[in-house]
């Protein structure tokens, strides 16, 4: 028995179920495409697999809908790889472990991948239901947003026939998403030089436990970044005890706020029962300042073998200066609303290499300015830390379209179903919808999605009821767009 039998809308679930058998971690997406690709052609709808995996599946109007403007129903195939440290899983190949608790869905100890998975299931769901009244569908189905938006960037831009697009790709039941930052990545790379050492004893130090989250959608939360914790517990040691460093590594995923870091030091044997003293000092100093923000803080040390070689002492200051200085968090909130974050930047990925210890910093803003502004003041440290850098996976925003005919009744339907008012925002995670809207500038856009908690990290869940209702939603709005 399938773990999702006997949930509502049962086709939705089911496809979910079916795609979370599928290896889908970025870069990953070939068995998943044609899986996708597979069903459209099951279905005998016309479908189209590009050179980057892209697919899309026509599915015609209905009628009474053939004069009506066409519908491109998105999201994304590829999902962010995340587990628990004790988590044997195997993203390239293991199926993930389902558990339904109560109105939630999460995974055995890995993200769930609901980020973007319900998107293609409530996609593959409509384009099966001959019940529905709908105008043209276009279910688009991009690969690769999780990391460089591979996928939307190389679309073509004469492919696309609809000219209203449902982005399925948000985490909030009752809100409208119309706008989202944009952002690019800040690559530092700190040359190394190595020398030799006498009684020296390695020593791992792990700052372990964290939370994480989106670096989008949770950056303006009280949440701590392992490389930021340890780079400061290394400065406190640095001033009391001559250390060195041996390797770091911290962070996996540029758009996921990092949850664990490790750095292996030498300590000279003469000093080892001094820094054993010490460290236990900071180590409950550091977990009692973070411990209200991050319940499951934990640093851990062990004592390893005698170190012959370490980086040099211009390495590990380097290392040290850019962790210390590079910002972490919020850079801006929006000038007309204290509430809505308007650049940011992720301090996400450290990581020892033969020759260099590299350092990615993930930036996002809604405005191009700040996002020059920030990008401009990391370049700054990374220059005052004698450091080489590039500039990557640039993505753009999108920018709010004050007359929105599809915004307006998709707003009003809400209102005709629930009594209340839809929330329509912008929102500081970066979506495809604003490389979209570049490529086609006609495009009505919009975004929404069920309720999704803490996406990108182990503990991601989906709610049931949430996505019930967001799908009975979506197909009543399909069934307006006349």
């Amino acid at each position: 028995m399938n773990k999702l039998e006997g949930l509502e809308p049962k086709r939705v679930f089911y496809y979910f179920e079916e795609l979370s058998k599928i290896p889908r971690c970025s870069y990953n997406e070939q068995q998943i495409s044609d899986y996708i690709k597979n069903i459209g052609e099951k279905l005998g709808l016309e479908t189209i697999q590009d050179e980057v995996l892209n697919v899309i599946i026509r599915k015609p109007a209905t009628p009474g809908y053939e004069n009506s403007e066409g519908v491109i129903i998105q999201g994304h195939m590829d999902m962010v790889c995340e587990k628990e440290d004790d988590c044997n899983h195997d993203f390239s190949k293991d199926p993930i472990k389902l558990i339904v608790d109560g109105d939630y869905i999460h995974a055995d100890k890995t993200t769930l991948g609901a980020d973007n998975g319900i998107a293609l299931a409530m996609g593959l769901a409509i384009l099966e239901d001959n019940t529905l009244e709908h105008p043209s569908i276009e279910l688009l189905i991009t690969s690769s947003e999780e990391t460089e938006m591979d996928g939307a960037l190389g679309l073509s831009e004469n492919v696309l026939k609809g000219t209203r697009l449902l982005n399925i790709d948000t985490e909030e039941e009752g809100v409208l998403i119309a706008g989202s930052a944009g952002g690019e990545l800040i690559e530092a790379r700190v040359p190394v030089d190595y020398e030799e050492v006498n009684d020296y004893v390695e020593v791992d130090l792990t700052v372990r436990g964290l939370m994480g989250g989106h670096s989008g959608g949770e950056i303006h939360k009280p949440r701590g970044n392992s490389n930021k914790i340890l780079n400061g517990i290394l400065k406190e040691i640095l001033e009391t005890i001559d250390i060195r460093l041996v390797s770091i590594t911290g962070g996996t995923k540029d758009n996921a706020i990092p949850r664990q870091t490790t750095a292996k030091i030498a300590v000279k044997t003469e000093d080892i029962f001094r820094f054993k003293s010490l460290i236990e000092e900071i180590k409950n100093k550091t977990i009692n300042i973070y411990k209200s923000e991050e319940p499951d803080i934990d640093i851990v040390v062990a004592e390893g073998d005698i170190a012959s070689k370490t980086f040099d002492k211009r390495t590990f200051d380097s290392v040290v200066l850019l962790l210390d200085t590079i910002p972490t968090g919020v850079f801006t909130w929006m000038p007309q609303s204290k509430e809505i974050v308007e650049s940011s930047s992720n301090l996400a990925i450290v990581r020892t290499e033969k020759d260099k210890i590299v350092i990615q910093v993930s930036i996002r803003s809604s405005s191009e300015d700040m996002l020059l502004e920030l990008r401009n003041k990391i370049v700054d440290k990374i220059r005052q830390a004698k450091a080489e850098y590039s500039i990557s996976g640039s993505y753009p925003e999108w920018e709010y379209n004050p007359k929105s005919e599809l915004r307006d009744i998709a707003l009003e339907l809400y209102k005709d179903m629930y009594g209340k008012e839809m929330v329509s925002t912008v929102i500081h995670a970066g979506l495809e919808c604003g490389v979209f809207a570049k490529k086609y500038p006609k495009l009505d856009i919009i975004s929404i999605g069920p309720n999704m908690y803490d996406v990108h990290t182990p503990k991601e869940r989906l709610s049931i009821s949430s996505t019930k209702r967001v799908y009975e939603y979506l197909t009543e709005l399909l069934k307006r767009l006349k």
